[in-house]
């Protein structure tokens, strides 16, 4: 099989713990681009903040952002596909959250919108060098029950997301999806978004089959990608859940699964 489109996760696939990118990496995308195979990102990030990971990997496609509530193109930020979330559930879900004391986040037009600024801000800020705008909102619930917003994040302790996510899934699950994307984050987005829709939304809009995709994550939030894809990678540092439905695991972050994965199964003489 000639494999034509790659989407990858960033964060603990393609992107370090210290937010940096293996070369060896590096240098495989841009082999696998020289090749002709499209390549994409497939992440929880906003557009903003994905971007600069895709300038930095000269990936100039379109790019599947917000757990795949969102495509748009590299770098013109032409949007291709977009869902955002209803607003009395959102406002429900996010009145949920500060009820609890959790520190949540909005993201409306690529804003970060708050309730108050917390610790938790300054610390999910350490994951966006790249900078993002920030609104303080005197009535967050009333601000997205007005505004759609495209994604709820929530972070608290490794120990808290787990149940406080089982928790939203009991309240709000027949109406928004919940996922974990890092041991310190939880998220929400519209009914129906997942990387493994946009990422079947994206190879129709190309004219790529199902079977010629390929997708490598390590989260929860890869899963359903890596499962639609015609070969599902997980990394070595992925989850066990991701492991077992992937198709096969490849080495960890910290040995350039990505890279491994690109030069023995995409680019080798007999792929």
């Amino acid at each position: 099989m000639r494999y034509q489109l790659l989407a990858l996760d960033l964060d603990g696939t393609v992107v370090n713990h210290d937010l940096t990118i293996d070369p060896r990496v590096n240098t495989a995308i841009t082999a696998a681009q020289a090749a002709g195979i499209i390549v994409t990102i497939a992440t929880g990030r906003m557009y903003g903040a994905a971007l600069p990971f895709a300038t930095a990997l000269n990936i100039q496609q379109p790019l599947i952002c917000y757990q795949g509530a969102v495509i748009r193109d590299a770098p013109s930020g032409h949007i291709r596909y977009a869902m955002t979330m209803p607003g009395a559930v959102t406002a429900e879900a996010v009145q949920m959250l500060l009820d609890r004391d959790i520190f949540v986040v909005a993201y409306i037009d690529e804003v970060l919108h708050i309730a108050q600024r917390r610790p938790e801000l300054d610390l999910y800020l350490s994951y966006h060098p790249e900078g993002a705008e920030v609104r303080l909102c005197d009535d967050l619930p009333a601000v997205v029950a007005e505004h759609p917003a495209t994604k709820l994040l929530f972070v608290a302790e490794p120990e808290i997301v787990g149940p406080t996510l089982a928790e939203l899934q009991r309240a709000v699950g027949d109406r928004l999806v919940t996922t974990r994307s890092h041991q310190l984050f939880g998220e929400l987005t519209a009914l129906g978004v997942s990387k493994g829709r946009a990422l079947a939304e994206l190879a129709q809009q190309l004219g790529i089959p199902q079977a010629a995709v390929v997708a490598i994550g390590d989260q929860e939030n890869d899963l359903e990608m890596v499962a639609w894809a015609g070969l599902g990678l997980a990394m070595g540092n992925a989850i066990p859940a991701l492991k077992a439905i992937a198709n096969q695991t490849i080495p960890s972050i910290e040995d350039a699964g990505v890279a491994w994965a690109i030069e023995q199964l995409l680019l080798a003489p007999d792929a």
